[in-house]
């Protein structure tokens, strides 16, 4: 087994270089938006904290006197676009992280083909920079920022970082070092609820393997209001069981228990799960009268369940803060009046 997966690893390798080489040398031809773009991606798979940075550019761009739109690919959803997600979209139409996106009351698109939806958004005049959702590696679109989100929240993720191992032997999308040459800024995550006193300095191992005179920032989740999903009443620190379908759902009950909740049972389920009613109705009959929380991402899948469902469910709110926030801005508005 250990063979087969070294094998197919550099066979992935040779396959993204080869793609890489032709991008590079401009025989695979990328398309440039009349609209400024900046992407957000990141090099390994699983939860780098993508979608609350997203959120985060896009906020702090508005706030700059810009209109942002997100491009996603939709991942897990139906549809293949160009599609303008609206708020009678599904999670299995679009996928959870778009209409989450979309709800932040940003103009959102989803698209396969990322080159169409760009088009989709000029021929739509619906704002004038594009926040390319998952971006890296979806060369066609020309960007003028490129955001690498670095995930280094626990020592496995480091470890993970260090080895530099392609999938399906690690979990890079492609070889490392191409990846962050190509970087315009690298943000480190812990993708979990702190304050910026306690947020760590940037493991000096992993500014080794970073080119030379990378810019670097640190990001981390502030905390927002835990609510009940059928009422919206905010919720006070309790004992409570929760449940998640994220990449890397410790960062998730760690920061509910940075906020005083304490956690009788914790249910883990695939990125992206698609629950169903009976599935939840199980998993709530494992803590009898305990209310179960679960992340925003979890909840937009959550509407179309059965009253009771709803009802024992709360939601914790949580945005991404990169800081320094005003000189990582400084760098994406001087790149995109360029």
């Amino acid at each position: 087994m250990s063979l087969l997966l070294k094998l197919s690893s550099l066979l992935f390798g040779g396959i993204t270089w080869l793609r890489g080489w032709l991008y590079d040398r401009r025989i695979l031809r990328t398309y440039r938006s009349s609209i400024s773009v900046v992407s957000v991606g990141n090099i390994t798979a699983g939860g780098n904290g993508k979608t609350p940075l997203c959120l985060f550019v896009a906020h702090e761009l508005a706030k700059r006197g810009r209109k942002p739109v997100i491009l996603s690919r939709g991942y897990g959803g139906r549809t293949r676009g160009p599609h303008r997600v609206s708020s009678a979209d599904t999670a299995d139409l679009v996928g959870d992280e778009p209409i989450l996106m979309a709800r932040d009351g940003f103009p959102v698109y989803v698209a396969r083909r990322r080159v169409a939806g760009a088009k989709c958004i000029e021929k739509d005049v619906a704002g004038d920079v594009i926040v390319l959702d998952d971006g890296l590696q979806h060369r066609a679109l020309y960007r003028d920022v490129e955001i690498v989100s670095i995930f280094a929240g626990t020592e496995r993720s480091i470890v993970d970082f260090l080895k530099g191992e392609l999938l399906p032997l690690g979990m890079f999308r492609e070889n490392r070092r191409r990846a962050l040459q190509r970087a315009s800024l690298i943000v480190v995550s812990q993708r979990k609820v702190m304050t910026p006193e306690a947020l760590p300095p940037v493991d000096e191992r992993i500014l080794r393997l970073l080119p030379d005179g990378s810019s670097v920032f640190r990001s981390y989740l502030e905390p927002g209001k835990v609510v009940r999903m059928d009422t919206n009443d905010v919720v006070a620190p309790e004992e409570v069981c929760a449940f998640a379908a994220i990449a890397n759902p410790e960062g998730f009950f760690q920061s509910l228990e940075s906020l005083g909740f304490v956690i009788r049972k914790r249910f883990s389920f695939p990125d992206h799960h698609a629950y169903t009613n009976q599935e939840l109705e199980e998993t709530f009959a494992g803590c009898p009268g305990v209310a179960f929380v679960c992340t925003a991402k979890d909840a937009v899948k959550l509407h179309s369940m059965s009253a009771d469902v709803r009802a024992r469910v709360a939601v914790m709110h949580v945005s991404a803060r990169v800081v320094p926030t005003d000189a990582f801005m400084a760098q994406i508005v001087r790149k995109i009046q360029r």
